[in-house]
C-alpha cells in the first residue's frame, strides 16, 4: 500500500497525469512459455523454434542469442513473427558450429524475460581452438590446448613422438605432473628438457573422422649454476681462483660482485675469463697477490632470455680452519651413502685436506674408521658400509695451523638388502599324518642385512615337479623359531627348505630336508569319569572317544595336587580305570588322562577337578606328643632298618634278573618308550616309527640295549600297575 502510494506521489512530482500512474501499476514484466529443439536433427538439414509469451505487457521486443552472443540473421539464420506474442527461429544447413545453447529474449518496458534450449545433433569432431606450438621454461608449466567441438562430446587423445625421426608416437595418460584438462588441454608440470618434442592432439567422437594436428613444445633452459665452490682460501700474496659453471641456454652473461658491489673489469689485480664446458659455461675470476682486504663473499650472476641466477663463493685469507658447514648425506645405498659438505666459513688458511671420520652404531662400542680428502672436494661416496645399519659421519678440515673442530654428527642408515645366509640347525618332525612341525635358528646376525622381518617355509611332495608352497612366519625374539605344517597327506614324504627375509627381500634358502608324515593319527582325548573318592584315594574310569579304536595301546594318567606337584602314571591300552593312591585328605586334585598309539601321544582330556574326603590339613600345624612312640626309638629303629635294607638288595637283585631274562626273550617282543610325550617303538633289530606294541610292565629303562637312537632323550619313568588297597 505504501508503495503504491509512492509511485503515485513520484508521479505527481514530475508532471506526469495520474491516470498513466495507474496504468503502470497494472503492467507486467513479460514472461515466456518453454521451448526444446528436435532431440533428432542431422547435419546439412534444418529446424526451426517458436518462442512464445506466456503473459506481459505489450509491446514485448524479442531478440535471439547462442551461447550469450548475438546470432546475426543472414541465410542461415532468419528470426521472424507470427504475431505479436511470439518469434520463430530458422537455421537453415545445420553445421557442427550451430551445436550449443540458444536463448530467446522478450523485453517490455517493465522488465525482460529469457527461456534456453539446446540444439544437439550428432557431429564429427571440429576445431574451437587448433592446437598451436608453444614455448616454456625449464622447471615452469606449459599448456598445449586442444579446443574440439562435435556431438557426442569427442574423446581427446594427446600423444608424444619419440625417436630420432618422431614418427612413433605414445599415448600420454594422466600421471605425475602430466593432466588433460576437461577442455582437452594438455598440462606439463615442472617441465624437464625431455619434455620437449612433438606433439599431437586427436579427437573422435564416432561420427565421422577423427581429427588430430601435431605442434611442438620448445623448452628453454634458464641459467643454472651446476659446479661453484662454496667456500676458498688462499694465502696472502698467492692468487685465488673462484669457479662458477652455469647450464642454460645461450648467450650467458656472467658478471662479478663483491659483498654488493659490481666489479668492473679491468679491476686491478682481478681477472675474469670465460671458457665453453659442455652445454653451458665455466667463468673464472682471478684474484692475484690476494690481500686480507680481498677475503669476503663474490658473486656469480648469470643471465640469458630466460632467467637468471646467483650463486657466492667466500674467499677466507689466513684463518685456520673452522667446521665444514651444511654437512649431508645423500644418495644413500646399502653398501655406500654419498657426503657432502661446505667448505668452513670465516677467516682461515688455505685448506690441505678434510677428514671424515665415520663409524657405525652398535651394541659395543663402534670401530672409527677415518678418511682423507682434498682439500677441493666438497662429496665422497662412502664405500664397503654393510646393508641395514646406522652410521654416524663427521668432517674436519685442516690446514697449516692443524685440523679444526669436527663438524656436527650427522645420522644415516644405510638400505637393506637381502639376508645373506640361510637359517641353521632346521630340524623336521612327524606330528600325526597330516602335520610336520619345522624348527629352526635364525641366521648369523651379521648377515642380516637389516632387520628380519620373518621366514618363508617351503614344501612340496618329494620328486614333485612343482614349485615349492611357501608358508610365511612373522620374526619373534625368540632363539629357536618354530611352526606347523597342517592339511598334508598322511605316508607321504615332503622335502622342507626355510629362508629368512627382510624389507628387501628373501635370502638363500636351506638345504632341503625330506621328512614323511606318519601312516595314522594319535588317538583322540577319551572321555574321563570320577569312579570313587575316598579320604586317600581316586578312582577314575576312561573310554576311548572311538569305541572302536583298538589301536590305543597305552595311557598316561597326570594329576596335580594343591602345590602344583606333578605326577604321572602308566597303564596299558587294556586298561580303562586307574587307582590313584596316598593321597592327602580334603585336598583339590586335578586329573587328566591321554591316550598312546604307535603314532604317539594324543591329546589330554579336559582336567578333572576332585576334592579327596575329611579335612583339609592346614600347613603349619603340627599335634603335640608328649612322649616319644616306641617305634621312633632306636633300640626298634635300628633293626627294622638293617632288615629292610637287606630285602631291598634282594629285590633289586632279582629285579635285575628277571629283567635281562625279559629282555632276552623279547628279543621277539616289542619295546615302548617315551620321547617328547610320544612313544617310539623299537623293535629288536632295528629302530622304527611305523609299528608298536605294549611291554605288560611299562618298565623297561631307554638305555637297554636297541634302545639308543634320536629318540632317546626324554626318559620318562615308567611304573608298574597295580590295585591299591585303599581304592574301593
Amino acid at each position: 500500500m505504501y508503495l503504491n502510494m509512492a509511485i503515485v506521489f513520484h508521479y505527481l512530482m514530475i508532471g506526469l497525469p495520474l491516470g498513466a500512474c495507474v496504468s503502470s501499476l497494472s503492467e507486467e514484466a513479460p514472461k515466456l512459455h518453454s521451448f526444446a529443439f528436435p532431440k533428432e536433427v542431422e547435419l546439412g538439414g534444418r529446424v526451426q523454434v517458436l518462442c512464445n509469451l506466456n503473459k506481459g505487457t505489450l509491446p514485448v521486443i524479442f531478440a535471439w542469442k547462442k551461447d550469450g552472443q548475438s546470432i546475426s540473421v543472414g541465410e542461415r539464420f532468419q528470426v521472424g513473427s507470427l504475431n505479436d506474442i511470439s518469434s520463430l527461429l530458422l537455421i537453415r544447413n545445420i553445421t557442427p558450429m550451430d551445436i550449443g545453447n540458444y536463448t530467446c529474449l522478450a523485453t517490455n518496458r517493465i522488465g525482460t524475460d529469457t527461456y534456453t534450449a539446446k540444439l544437439l545433433t550428432s557431429a564429427p569432431p571440429f576445431w574451437k581452438e587448433q592446437p598451436k606450438d608453444t614455448e616454456a621454461v625449464l622447471g615452469q608449466s606449459a599448456s598445449l590446448q586442444c579446443g574440439v567441438g562435435g556431438y557426442p562430446r569427442p574423446k581427446i587423445t594427446w600423444k608424444k613422438a619419440y625417436g630420432s625421426q618422431s614418427k612413433d608416437f605414445l599415448i600420454i595418460h594422466n600421471e605425475y605432473k602430466k593432466t588433460i584438462l576437461e577442455n582437452g588441454t594438455l598440462v606439463i608440470d615442472s617441465l624437464k628438457e625431455a619434455d620437449e618434442g612433438v606433439y599431437t592432439c586427436e579427437a573422435a567422437n564416432g561420427v565421422g573422422d577423427s581429427i588430430q594436428t601435431t605442434v611442438r613444445l620448445s623448452v628453454h633452459a634458464p641459467p643454472t649454476v651446476t659446479s661453484v665452490k662454496r667456500r676458498t682460501s688462499a694465502k696472502r700474496g698467492e692468487t685465488a681462483v673462484i669457479e662458477c659453471e652455469i647450464t642454460g641456454e645461450q648467450p650467458l652473461l656472467v658478471s662479478w660482485e663483491k659483498d654488493g658491489t659490481k666489479l668492473t673489469m679491468p679491476f686491478t689485480r682481478f681477472e675474469t675469463y670465460e671458457e665453453a664446458s659442455g652445454k653451458g659455461v665455466k667463468a673464472t675470476l682471478l684474484i692475484s697477490n690476494v690481500q686480507r682486504r680481498d677475503q669476503g663473499n663474490y658473486l656469480c650472476n648469470v643471465q640469458n632470455d630466460y632467467g637468471s641466477v646467483k650463486d657466492v663463493t667466500a674467499l677466507t685469507v689466513q684463518e685456520p680452519p673452522e667446521s665444514p658447514s651444511d654437512v649431508k648425506v645423500i644418495s644413500v645405498n646399502s653398501r655406500s651413502a654419498q657426503v657432502m659438505w661446505g667448505a668452513p666459513s670465516g677467516i682461515s688458511t688455505s685448506i690441505k685436506q678434510y677428514v671424515m671420520m665415520f663409524w657405525k652404531k652398535s651394541k659395543v662400542s663402534g670401530k672409527l674408521h677415518q678418511v682423507s680428502l682434498l682439500s677441493s672436494e666438497t662429496s665422497t661416496l662412502l664405500r664397503d658400509l654393510q646393508p641395514g645399519n646406522e652410521y654416524t659421519v663427521q668432517i674436519l678440515a685442516e690446514n697449516d695451523v692443524g685440523r679444526g673442530d669436527p663438524s656436527d654428527p650427522v645420522t644415516f642408515e644405510t638400505k637393506e638388502e637381502e639376508p645373506e645366509a640361510p637359517p641353521v640347525d632346521v630340524e623336521v618332525e612327524a606330528l600325526d599324518s597330516h602335520t610336520l612341525q619345522i624348527s629352526w635358528k635364525p641366521p648369523p646376525t651379521d648377515t642380516w642385512n637389516g632387520q628380519l622381518k620373518g621366514y618363508h617355509v617351503g614344501y612340496k611332495v618329494e620328486g614333485s615337479t612343482s614349485q615349492l608352497a611357501y608358508e610365511t612366519v612373522i620374526k619373534t625374539n625368540l632363539r629357536e623359531e618354530k611352526t606347523l605344517l597342517r592339511n598334508l597327506r598322511p605316508s607321504t614324504r615332503y622335502s622342507v627348505a626355510v629362508n629368512a627375509f627382510n624389507s628387501a627381500g628373501d635370502g638363500p634358502s636351506s638345504e632341503e630336508l625330506v621328512t614323511s608324515t606318519l601312516n595314522g593319527d594319535p588317538p583322540q582325548s577319551p572321555e574321563v569319569k570320577v569312579k570313587n573318592v575316598s579320604q586317600t584315594s581316586v578312582t577314575i574310569m576312561w573310554s576311548p572317544r572311538v569305541e572302536s579304536d583298538a589301536s590305543v595301546e597305552q595311557y598316561v594318567l597326570e594329576y596335580v595336587d594343591t602345590d602344583q606337584n606333578k605326577n604321572e602314571f602308566h597303564a596299558p591300552g587294556t586298561r580303562k580305570e586307574y587307582c590313584i593312591e596316598g593321597l592327602e585328605s580334603g585336598q583339590r586334585y586335578s586329573i587328566r588322562v591321554a591316550a598312546y598309539n604307535m603314532f604317539g601321544r594324543g591329546d589330554f582330556s579336559p582336567s578333572l577337578v576332585v576334592i579327596t574326603e575329611g579335612n583339609a590339613r592346614v600347613p603349619g600345624y603340627e599335634p603335640i606328643v608328649h612322649e616319644t612312640p616306641f617305634y621312633f626309638r632306636l633300640y626298634f629303629v635300628i633293626p627294622v632298618v638293617a632288615s629292610i635294607t637287606v630285602i631291598l638288595c634282594v629285590i633289586v637283585v632279582a629285579w635285575a634278573c628277571l629283567k635281562r631274562a625279559h629282555y632276552i626273550e623279547g628279543r621277539k617282543a616289542q619295546l615302548y618308550v617315551s620321547y617328547q610325550q610320544r612313544l617310539t617303538y623299537v623293535p629288536p633289530s632295528e629302530i622304527s616309527r611305523d609299528s608298536r606294541a605294549v611291554d605288560a610292565a611299562y618298565d623297561i629303562p631307554w638305555d637297554v640295549p636297541n634302545g639308543g637312537g634320536s629318540m632317546g632323550r626324554d626318559r620318562s619313568s615308567y611304573v608298574k600297575l597295580k590295585q591299591g588297597q585303599n581304592c574301593v
